[in-house]
């Protein structure tokens, strides 16, 4: 989503999108403090930059694990 990246705030529904997730997930993780966010008067606004910095720190700091078929089954 390039149209996003001169843009530092979001609506929750375009990070929905964004993320690729319902928006209902993404109010969920915004109250839950997981995605950065801030109130803007009536309107609640994802922080984009911080958003995509978790992401990456997520990325990087997760060990690499391969899924393997069970034969058994």
């Amino acid at each position: 989503m390039d149209v996003h990246k001169n843009r530092r705030w979001i609506s929750p529904r375009e990070a929905a999108e964004y993320l690729g997730c319902h928006i209902q997930t993404c109010y969920s993780w915004i109250y839950e403090g997981r995605i950065p966010a801030a109130r803007i008067g009536r309107s609640v606004r994802v922080d984009l930059r911080a958003l995509e910095a978790q992401l990456e720190q997520q990325i990087t700091n997760r060990p690499v694990t391969t899924r393997t078929k069970d034969k058994a089954r």
